[in-house]
């Protein structure tokens, strides 16, 4: 298993991801979270957790179960997670679970748009089991699939584009 170092904002090579995370940065403040983490969260203090082990994240687990007490967290953090996931109902209800009345749920996710379909379920199991996308949106699509499910305690503070021609975030606060 190859060794990765974990890093952090601000990242020296990657001007894009930076760009990204500057959008969530003034809504994360407390205790955090970050679901499928990589090998790069925002903050060092933050809780990383991942599915895959070659992250060597604090905790070994999916965004769809997380191993934490109910309100535990301040804000929770998913980059680049979202759309990994066939069921995300479940999985945005496992994340409004685990933060507190007035938490933030941080979310950057591909544009469609200027992503174009990248690795659908079916490519390269082999290759990493866990890279593969079930859901591609756009920023609107994405708004539509949100206000379709009728989370009744969690409001969308702020939306926008993270990255030009590449990425849109979604700051959602749990209101209840």
């Amino acid at each position: 298993m190859e060794d990765k170092k974990n890093e952090y904002y601000p990242h020296p090579l990657d001007a894009m991801w930076n760009q990204e995370i500057e959008k969530l940065i003034p809504y994360l403040q407390g205790k955090g979270v970050d679901v499928g983490c990589s090998n790069r969260s925002v903050f060092k203090e933050q809780t990383r957790v991942d599915i895959d082990p070659i992250h060597k994240p604090d905790f070994l687990c999916s965004a769809d179960e997380l191993p934490f007490e109910d309100n535990e967290y301040d804000y929770l953090t998913a980059i680049h997670v979202f759309e990994h996931f066939d069921d995300q109902l479940k999985m945005f209800k496992e994340w409004a679970r685990v933060i507190r009345k007035n938490g933030i749920i941080a979310i950057v996710h591909p544009d469609v748009d200027y992503t174009g379909i990248q690795k659908p379920a079916s490519a390269n199991p082999d290759k990493n089991p866990h890279n593969k996308h079930y859901h591609e949106r756009n920023l609107k699509q994405w708004l539509e699939w949100f206000n379709s499910q009728g989370f009744g305690n969690l409001k969308i503070l702020d939306t926008g584009e993270a990255c030009p021609n590449w990425s849109f975030y979604a700051i959602i606060k749990k209101i209840e």
